[in-house]
């Protein structure tokens, strides 16, 4: 290892020891999957939960039950989803499937099975059963498992039963909008973003998550050192926001920058663009504005406000000759997969900008399928894995627990419960993205060893860590719980 590269690390240790210590202040995207033209009625969807490549990743762990070498050790909810679904798949070759089959030990493949296991199986099972009756439009029959999940299933139970339970009311109100007993109402991502964060109280308990698990830490801190190392010869840095939510890690760039002593940082502005809440992003910047100012570090903060996201063009930012231009877009590109239009022009105006580096960060889930049967599998192999963190990091009766839940309840009722321009909440995997970015000239950077070696560290600071893993994937990172892809990060530049 050089000397630069020894100092990167150090500083890379230095940021993950202040992170843990709480001192740093479309039209056609599709899942990209040949499966998407199954005919409606096939069981080939289903096998998705036989054999999901993508979710495997040989990291799911199992909880141990009592103790003992003669024990049996509790699955993760995502080891029940896929045991549920080759289950179903098993029971799906007959013609007739009924409830009682559905409550029965299928052969000696789930003899190993705690009780809790079982059981939790057997109500994924009828979960899945109903699901395919509601793809297959016998709603009557797809209620009688419905009523049966809600007997089994509690907002307050065991991870299983606690995604059981949002995802057969995202079930239900699908019956009922395609009985028209439920009106359509058309909103946006963030409209409906908001809503749930609002009604819900998320705010706080998003950040009482940040504390147990490290998630968005690593999203946060791979981007910065990204950033950091695009602009290494550069005395003036613009970095463009494109979906700022807090900008709480941007006081980690700015004291990062402000230490810079080879090729010190002469100015740096942060540009923001957003489209609801300008009084809240007005307060970030003063705050960021006032961090600086202690550091004694020259920077300025712009927020460019605009309801109609279709409307930015390059003339909206005062773009500098000597400037160092990056983008960073963490979880945005996902936010215009219902509104196609704003995504094409956001990505057009990146390419007139020709930003040194673009961050892009990301939900790692296809949730963007026309099949629904795809769609539901997907989505609830994702929710599974977010059920199953917040029983590792929360007790059962912890209120932040609760609002949490309440939220992705609100996301799976929108992704299973909807179709056309009612389904906003919409995200896709890594390589549908490369495939888009691709189209518009730009090209996959590897991200740097430093910025894995942050992470992994950022990942020892958690109670959790043993189930937390980062993997490289053609040089950017998929942030993984149990093996369960959650995020992914990557970094990109024009040819």
């Amino acid at each position: 290892m050089n000397k630069q590269q020894e100092e990167l690390n150090e500083r890379a240790a230095h940021s993950a020891g202040q992170l843990s210590r709480g001192k740093t202040k479309l039209n056609n995207l599709e899942t990209g999957s040949n499966v998407d033209e199954v005919p409606f009625l096939s069981l080939a969807p289903f096998e998705l939960l036989r054999n999901n490549p993508s979710r495997r990743r040989g990291r799911d762990k199992v909880r141990d039950v009592n103790g003992g070498a003669n024990m049996h050790q509790k699955l993760s909810a995502t080891q029940i989803m896929r045991l549920a679904g080759e289950r179903f798949i098993q029971f799906s070759s007959n013609k007739f499937i009924n409830i009682n089959n559905l409550l029965h030990p299928y052969g000696s493949a789930f003899s190993d099975l705690s009780p809790e296991d079982n059981q939790d199986v057997e109500l994924a099972q009828i979960l899945l059963a109903a699901a395919e009756k509601v793809s297959d439009q016998h709603y009557d029959r797809a209620r009688k498992f419905l009523s049966q999940c809600q007997l089994l299933a509690s907002n307050t139970g065991n991870p299983v039963q606690r995604a059981v339970f949002y995802f057969a009311q995202a079930l239900g109100e699908r019956i009922d909008r395609e009985t028209g007993k439920l009106m359509p109402k058309i909103c946006t991502e963030t409209d409906e973003l908001n809503r749930i964060c609002v009604a819900s109280g998320f705010h706080a308990s998003f950040v009482a998550l940040h504390q147990e698990v490290p998630f968005t830490q690593i999203v946060h801190f791979t981007g910065i050192q990204a950033i950091l190392e695009s602009v290494a010869m550069k005395p003036k840095v613009h970095l463009i926001d494109f979906l700022i939510r807090t900008g709480v890690q941007w006081a980690s760039l700015i004291q990062a920058a402000a230490e810079r002593k080879d090729n010190p940082i002469e100015h740096m502005k942060i540009t923001v663009i957003e489209s609801v809440n300008k009084e809240r992003v007005i307060e970030t910047g003063k705050s960021l504005e006032s961090f600086a100012n202690s550091l004694n570090f020259p920077f300025s903060f712009k927020i460019i406000f605009l309801p109609d996201r279709n409307q930015l063009t390059e003339d909206h930012f005062d773009i500098k000759p000597d400037e160092g231009v990056v983008i960073h877009a963490a979880f945005f590109l996902r936010a215009m997969i219902s509104i196609p239009n704003c995504l094409e022009t956001a990505m057009r105006v990146v390419r007139r900008l020709q930003p040194s580096l673009m961050i892009v960060s990301e939900v790692e889930a296809n949730l963007n399928s026309s099949l629904f049967v795809n769609r539901f599998i997907d989505t609830l192999f994702y929710y599974s894995a977010l059920f199953d963190c917040l029983e590792d990091v929360m007790k059962r009766d912890d209120q932040h627990r609760m609002t949490l839940e309440v939220s992705y309840g609100a996301g799976i009722r929108n992704v299973v419960g909807n179709e056309g321009e009612e389904r906003v909440i919409r995200s896709v995997n890594l390589d549908v993205w490369r495939s888009f970015l691709k189209r518009f000239g730009m090209e996959e950077v590897k991200l740097s060893d430093t910025c894995l070696y942050q992470a992994n560290l950022i990942i020892q600071q958690f109670a959790c860590k043993n189930s937390c893993s980062v993997d490289v994937n053609r040089g950017s990172f998929m942030i993984s719980w149990k093996g369960t892809p959650i995020y992914s990060t990557s970094a990109w530049k024009f040819h």
